[in-house]
């Protein structure tokens, strides 16, 4: 199949000043791309769109005047929270979000609708996880993307349309909120203050974020074939193990307390996905491991 060129093409990222967003869409533009934004967050432009994905009409009316050729979904209310005491909110942004988004999308000729899901879609599921292995939503939040798979999938049939699913495993990258476990820690250590975890037995899949742009670029570049990729390194480090690096790494004279924090209900003890079915179709081959993209951060 041959690459498609992205130059010139009218792409639409929702979420697109947040933090992966504003990535790519650099990204894009260094491709030479138009890019819009829709994005509940930041100044509106000409391109940048600022509404609520949840509001029907205000979509219909930005994707009349977008007519996008490639669109990436990413905006979506991040909660990790395993209570359901958030679910209506965070079910409104993420399923309904993309519910009006398709809608409004119906009598738009485009090419690809990209998505990005959760690792988290897994839940108890042996790893390493495939693709072909049944979702079992691990929270109230990885239900919503559950939900907006099917969705996307079912619709996307019905009305003849492309359509990739990427279901991203942990990342980090530079200037990444202090809210996520890598910069939280960094930060910390770098410090010498005191830090206070889990007792860190549990697993993950961590990429750089230059290779999850990387992944989400390459699903653009090949046609869509209705299909779902786990976007992951497929190596495994259990967090206490990474802490201790790091703190070795940064020379930091940081207390750790390991067990400070109780684990979370519903924990998922093994978030290592199997990335070969992306490296086989899209061709995707990570430029950092989990060691060289740490270096990156600490530069």
């Amino acid at each position: 199949m041959g690459s498609i060129e992205l130059k010139n093409k009218r792409i639409l990222v929702t979420g697109g000043n947040g933090y992966l967003g504003r990535h790519l869409v650099e990204r894009l533009k260094n491709e030479g791309a138009q890019v819009f934004i829709m994005d509940k967050f930041g100044e509106a432009s000409a391109n940048t769109f600022i509404l609520d994905i949840a509001n029907l009409d205000v979509v219909q009316s930005a994707i009349t005047k977008i007519k996008p050729e490639i669109i990436f979904h990413l905006a979506a209310s991040l909660n990790r929270e395993r209570s359901f005491d958030r679910f209506e909110a965070t079910n409104k942004v993420n399923l309904i979000g993309t519910q009006n988004l398709l809608f409004s999308l119906q009598n738009t000729d485009y090419q690809n609708f990209i998505f990005t899901s959760t690792s988290e879609v897994y839940g108890s599921n042996i790893a390493p996880f495939v693709e072909t292995q049944l979702a079992d939503a691990a929270s109230p939040y990885s239900l919503t993307k559950v939900f907006s798979e099917n969705f996307i999938n079912t619709f996307s049939k019905t009305y003849n349309k492309g359509f990739t699913i990427l279901r991203l495993f942990n990342f980090f990258g530079k200037n990444m909120s202090p809210k996520f476990f890598i910069p939280q820690m960094i930060n910390t250590l770098r410090n010498n203050e005191q830090f206070e975890m889990t007792k860190g037995e549990q697993k993950r899949d961590f990429l750089y974020l230059d290779d999850v742009i990387l992944a989400i670029i390459l699903a653009a570049r090949h046609p869509a074939t209705n299909e779902i990729f786990n976007v992951c390194s497929g190596e495994a480090v259990a967090l206490k193990d990474l802490v201790l690096e790091i703190k070795h790494k940064l020379n930091s004279q940081s207390e750790i307390i390991f067990g400070a924090l109780p684990y979370r209900d519903n924990e998922v003890w093994n978030m290592v996905g199997n990335n070969a079915k992306i490296t086989e179709k899209l061709g995707f081959k990570p430029q950092y491991n989990l060691a060289s993209g740490i270096e990156q951060m600490l530069k």
